[in-house]
């Protein structure tokens, strides 16, 4: 099982309020890989699959006499645990990328070391169409030239500049800091931040037709899908397509024609994906929620759906089934946070902020829309 303070895996899935829970790294995958993990999903578990804000694949619900059957089976398509060193999901596929991020993720990944916190993580963003400001990292290298990447320490979005380094030593720059960093996260890491930080880049929507990149952007509503749906979009990729997931918990359907683009993003929709970077789905953050998460004080999922359907959303409304903020660690224009069946709402904050007042879950609609 998961250690204490560490993130779920394969090897290692998590305990919690609708079973175990496996998370494995995203990957660029085949129609048929996708078959065998909605198979194993509906089969196995209790048939969701989700992205993750960090664009890993998560399925729910296993039991113990089930998971590891299920492991291995995701293991025989080539799914297994990986270092976390993250790369964007449109490397070596955007021309518009500043630099290519593949050869370093490998680097780093081949020599990971022992004996660091759970979840220190490395972030390699070349740029281009998808950059990875939002996600947060221990270790951060942002491509500012075709020969150049500035080092970060720690933070999402506002690192600690700590050198410039050109591509050949960019692994080893990275390894070095993990060794120094040891068994702290970046935040415990005294440093200065002697650099200036690189140009402000525009918040990255996955959803939507890349064409430069021949990318098409979906997702399941607030990141889940039904097991029966990922099978039926599996079978609806035309050949040659593979699908990844993606930060900001979307899908990204790889190597299209504008034409092929078109017809699988109507078919997407016909399945009940989301296909519409303006669908109002996407302005609701909503993590499982109860009875999914142990943790969790209120049901989520339901209530963002109702959420959705009305009209002028004030911005991104996060929905938290406790007071942890997993889904959305940030601040966000709306925030509600389950207590004891109802929820505590929060104006321009986070799950650990002031709550303005207490709701009953019948109640959250009409202050949101009487905001």
């Amino acid at each position: 099982m998961t250690p204490r303070g560490a993130c779920p895996s394969l090897a290692a899935p998590m305990p919690t309020g609708d079973g175990l829970l496996l998370r494995a790294p995203a990957g660029d995958w085949s129609p048929a890989v996708v078959r065998t993990i909605a198979k194993v999903a509906a089969g196995h578990g209790n048939g969701v699959v989700e992205v993750s804000a960090r664009g890993n694949l998560q399925l729910r619900g296993f039991r113990a006499e089930t998971v590891a059957e299920a492991a291995a089976m995701l293991a025989a398509v080539g799914l297994v645990d990986a270092p976390p060193v993250m790369r964007g999901p449109l490397a070596g596929q955007d021309p518009a990328e500043i630099a290519g991020p593949r050869a370093i993720v490998a680097q780093i990944a081949a020599r990971w070391p022992e004996g660091l916190a759970p979840k220190t993580s490395v972030v390699v963003d070349g740029g281009g169409l998808l950059p990875l400001d939002a996600v947060g990292a221990d270790l951060r290298l942002v491509a500012i030239s075709g020969d150049a990447w500035l080092l970060g320490l720690g933070g999402r979005g506002r690192p600690r500049w700590q050198e410039c380094v050109p591509t050949q030593d960019a692994a080893d720059a990275i390894l070095g800091w993990l060794a120094r960093l040891g068994p702290r996260r970046a935040r415990e890491v005294e440093a200065e931040a002697p650099l200036e930080p690189p140009a402000p880049r525009p918040a990255a929507e996955p959803l939507g037709w890349h064409a430069a990149a021949g990318a098409l952007g979906l997702a399941g509503a607030f990141g889940a899908l039904e097991a029966e749906d990922l099978a039926a979009l599996a079978e609806a990729l035309p050949a040659g397509a593979l699908l990844r997931p993606a930060p900001g918990r979307a899908w990204l359907v790889l190597g299209l024609a504008d034409e092929e683009a078109v017809a699988l993003r109507d078919r997407a929709a016909g399945i009940g994906l989301v296909t519409d970077p303006a669908d109002p789905r996407r302005r609701i953050v909503a993590c499982p929620g109860r009875p999914s998460c142990a943790s969790a004080e209120a049901e989520t999922r339901g209530l963002a759906r109702e959420l959705a359907a009305l009209p002028g959303l004030p911005g991104l409304v996060h929905l938290s089934g406790c007071a942890k903020g997993c889904a959305h660690p940030g601040p966000a224009p709306v925030t509600l946070v389950g207590r004891g069946g109802g929820f505590d709402l929060i104006r321009a904050g986070g799950p650990r902020d002031l709550a303005a007042c207490r709701l009953a879950p019948g109640e959250v609609a009409a202050a949101i829309r009487n905001r």
